[in-house]
């Protein structure tokens, strides 16, 4: 095994102790969750108005499972036609998979969503399918796009921008009260989880 792959895997099983851990905390609903999930929510009611949310409300539609996926087949459309036929089969795969897991997940911890939601939705609430789904997109963005980019300055200012994103999308969930915190905390560390096992098993001639 080479040390790349042993970094990876050390990694991928560091998020996935770090979500293990989270999501035992929030089955047996344990105070320090709680109090968690309490403490960030009280720090946005302040900016709670009709018209942020209006605003929040058409930004996290941006950042929606259909959205985020389909964003990130258009990266990886782009990969294909540009770059590398397999690393884009590839990136479908742990597109697909990474989905997969969060509906599974999704459908185990059955999580239900806060009960002072400010818009209507349905299904559970952990993990977060929003910012899952963006996370991956914006890592697709980082890590299969811009690394092809010349100018370090364009990829440094791109790179703060698309987290940037991931980050209201996320804050928009919390905001909206669709999903606790810790939903949306889960959701970034099983990203990390899908990434890095993702290019774990990535076969070394991509």
């Amino acid at each position: 095994m080479s040390v790349k792959k042993q970094q990876r895997l050390i990694k991928a099983s560091c998020f996935l102790a770090l979500f293990a851990i989270l999501a035992t905390l929030v089955h047996f609903n344990y105070p320090v969750i709680t109090s968690f999930d309490i403490g960030i929510q009280k720090m946005l009611l302040p900016l709670t108005n009709p018209t942020n949310t209006k605003i929040v409300e058409f930004i996290t539609n941006l950042g929606g499972p259909v959205m985020a996926t389909i964003f990130s087949l258009l990266v990886i459309i782009c990969v294909y036609l540009k770059y590398s036929v397999k690393e884009a089969v590839w990136a479908l795969i742990t597109l697909a998979s990474g989905n997969l897991l969060v509906f599974i997940i999704k459908n185990i911890m059955q999580r239900p969503r806060p009960s002072d939601k400010l818009v209507a939705i349905g299904g559970f609430s952990f993990p977060s399918g929003h910012t899952f789904g963006t996370t991956i997109f914006i890592i697709f963005v980082i890590f299969l796009l811009l690394i092809h980019f010349q100018s370090p300055k364009i990829r440094i200012s791109l790179t703060v921008l698309a987290v940037i994103w991931a980050i209201l999308i996320a804050l928009s969930r919390i905001y909206l009260h669709v999903h606790y915190p810790s939903d949306v905390l889960a959701s970034f560390l099983l990203a990390g989880f899908t990434w890095q096992i993702a290019n774990y098993f990535k076969p070394t001639q991509f």
